[in-house]
């Protein structure tokens, strides 16, 4: 067991099959200005070699090697044998900017309210999402930001540093979800804690061949948003009711937004089931009902309609 309570930062790394950039990863941690870290690397079961990558860090790292679980289990595991006051999370496939540790500990020095703290990303992408993640979207605000972070969650986990506390309070990241429990983990965190924001690119996200993010379907990241939020609503019982009501509503939207996605498939019989839970859920407008009623006609005969054009949104809006 590793002893980093003299450390203000636990850095989790999970690495599967990763081996190729988990140099470059570590590199960019043992740059940093803020000194007060220790590394952990979880070997979640990868076939290439990443024991040799670490092993000129020497004692620098705490690393372990078990079956494959997933990057939830792999993060559990590091935070479970870490010590360190706070948590901070690294992709083996992404990298951070030197000053990254440093801007943040500033941050949750200055507030102890403060339980998640995060900055903008550049997006090393081949499409439209190249760049500042924040020039794309706007900045978002800090605070009490459960209610926005419904809306559009732009935290990405290699940004990402969270408060030991909270861990304790609220969980830690949901292993039953396949994909979006970090998005899961956010909103908990941010349903009882304020969330600050530092408007500066401090981490690089690779878009790497094989990643999750590229391997998931439309379909999955539709279906386990809503999972992801239901088990918010059945995590956070002590939830205001306003911010209730607001998951609510955003779970009723996510539902009318999987079924529509389901009847441009075709697929009639699952879209009514989505649409009659958005339903189910609060959503009690025309769109719906048309949708419902549109879900009952013959595919032939509802292709050739003009459609109610909806927007798809994935969960993340990132």
């Amino acid at each position: 067991m590793a002893n980093d309570t003299k450390y203000e930062f636990a850095v989790v790394i999970p690495c599967y099959n990763a081996a190729p950039y988990l140099g470059r990863a570590l590199d960019s941690v043992f740059a940093q200005t803020y000194r007060s870290f220790y590394t952990f690397v979880i070997d979640d079961g990868s076939t290439d070699d990443p024991a040799a990558v670490l092993r000129p860090y020497g004692d620098r790292i705490f690393s372990i090697r078990r079956p494959h679980a997933g990057q939830a289990s792999a993060r559990n595991q590091g935070i479970r044998l870490s010590n360190s006051p706070y948590v901070a999370f690294l992709d083996a496939d992404d990298e951070w900017l030197p000053t990254k540790l440093e801007r943040q500990i500033e941050v949750l020095h200055r507030d102890p309210r403060i339980g998640l703290v995060y900055s903008d990303c550049f997006n090393n992408a081949d499409d439209n999402t190249k760049g500042s993640h924040f020039a794309r979207v706007g900045t978002p605000g800090s605070g009490r930001v459960f209610e926005h972070f419904l809306n559009r969650c732009g935290v990405f986990t290699p940004t990402a540093v969270v408060r030991r506390e909270c861990f304790n309070h609220v969980g830690l990241f949901n292993e039953a979800l396949p994909v979006g429990e970090d998005y899961n983990l956010w909103l908990r965190i941010a349903a009882g804690w304020d969330v600050a924001v530092i408007p500066e690119v401090l981490a690089i996200r690779h878009v790497t061949p094989g990643s999750l993010s590229q391997t998931t379907s439309l379909d999955r990241a539709l279906s386990t948003v809503i999972t992801a939020f239901e088990d918010v609503m059945q995590a956070c019982p002590e939830l205001k009711p306003d911010q209730r009501r607001a998951l609510r509503r955003a779970i009723a939207k996510r539902y009318y937004g999987y079924g529509s996605h389901l009847l441009e498939k075709g697929e009639r019989r699952l879209s009514r089931e989505q649409i009659l839970q958005a339903m189910r859920y609060g959503l009690q407008d025309w769109r719906p009902i048309a949708k419902l009623a549109l879900g009952f006609l013959p595919y032939r005969a509802y292709a050739r309609l003009p459609k109610i054009k909806d927007p798809v949104d994935n969960g993340s809006k990132r």
